[in-house]
């Protein structure tokens, strides 16, 4: 019995989560967008912010997300959170491996209502860029929203935000 059900499970279709490509009038309630300047100085202070939206009311249960970036190009010198949301169990910035780690985890029995229209400041960066060129920020993999009612994890949608660096002379 235990060999049949490590087979039936091995053979089960896995459903990939994760960053979706960007699309209108999809039926994916849950959107991560970037505001930030598109074009910087080399050697500026930028903040740059991720913010998540809803297409329809949703209880989130649980918020794991992955920024990266390219850490030749910039700095992130502090991560702020929305005073709107709850506080991050876990945040951590890796410079070397240009990646941000920030957990968020709701203790309230029906999870943070975000209602349809709205949205939320997940991550504001304070970042500092080093060089000229094209820098892209994105989410990485491992990236999930967890829906209170069910703990499914919600399919969502984002694209890079890619930010074009001049000297400033």
């Amino acid at each position: 019995i235990i060999i049949e059900s490590v087979i039936f499970l091995s053979r089960s279709p896995v459903k990939k989560t994760g960053p979706q490509p960007l699309r209108e009038g999809s039926n994916t309630p849950v959107s991560l967008s970037w505001k930030a300047n598109k074009e910087a100085e080399v050697g500026k202070s930028e903040e740059v912010v991720l913010n998540m939206t809803t297409e329809k009311n949703v209880a989130v249960d649980a918020v794991d997300l992955y920024i990266k970036y390219d850490p030749a190009l910039v700095t992130v010198n502090e991560v702020a959170f929305d005073d709107g949301f709850i506080k991050p169990s876990f945040n951590k910035i890796s410079q070397e491996k240009g990646l941000i780690v920030v957990n968020y985890l709701v203790s309230a029995p029906k999870g943070f209502e975000l209602k349809a229209g709205a949205g939320i400041d997940l991550a504001r960066l304070r970042v500092n860029y080093q060089g000229e060129g094209e820098v892209s920020f994105g989410i990485g993999e491992g990236t999930l929203v967890v829906e209170n009612e069910t703990a499914s994890v919600l399919p969502f949608n984002s694209s890079n935000l890619n930010v074009k660096v001049r000297s400033g002379q």
